[in-house]
């Protein structure tokens, strides 16, 4: 297993990079699952740093086409909005800058995370409660799409830690 950095996001998403030699060792893909594009989970985290809290999302998405994907939008019935954030680090200073698309190279999986890549989610007039389950669709370049079911979890919860072709790992 090596690291490989997505050409644009290369200080904010880790991309695990695995050859087909055991990548379905934890059971949970099925074998058509390993040359396509799936989002094998999604987390919404309630922020509450500020006074207005505010929604992230972080998606694992296994690109095991030949080719890189191209993510150009996800959006759900519920939300006023969803942007792409990456967080750039210049020295002492960290800036969150807006994408307009993601790519995710042939072969690899994006693994968004706090401090990296991630969704920034405007709940418009209403904020979801942890415990909820909310679809998002996720729209890629060549015109397909998937809806998910995302769940949305306090803050302090622990997103999902899972590398594609590992087992997952429980956390005590």
């Amino acid at each position: 297993m090596s690291l490989r950095p997505l050409p644009l996001l290369a200080t904010a998403a880790v991309l695990i990079v695995q050859s087909s030699i055991g990548l379905a060792a934890d059971g949970d893909l099925e074998p058509s699952s390993l040359s396509a594009i799936v989002v094998e989970h999604s987390d919404i985290l309630i922020s509450s740093k500020s006074s207005k809290p505010r929604l992230e999302g972080y998606l694992i998405i296994w690109n095991g086409t030949g080719q890189s994907a191209i993510i150009t939008d996800v959006r759900s019935q519920v939300f006023e909005e969803i942007k792409f954030v990456q967080t750039m680090k210049t020295g002492a200073e960290t800036e969150a800058v807006m994408r307009e698309k993601l790519s995710i190279p042939a072969h690899s999986e994006l693994l968004m995370r706090p401090g990296g890549v991630y969704l920034s989610i405007d709940p418009g007039e209403r904020m979801p409660r942890a415990g909820e389950q909310i679809d998002l669709e996720v729209f890629y370049a060549d015109g397909a799409s998937e809806v998910v079911v995302a769940q949305v979890r306090a803050e302090r919860a622990e997103i999902e830690d899972h590398h594609h072709g590992m087992p997952l790992i429980e956390h005590m």
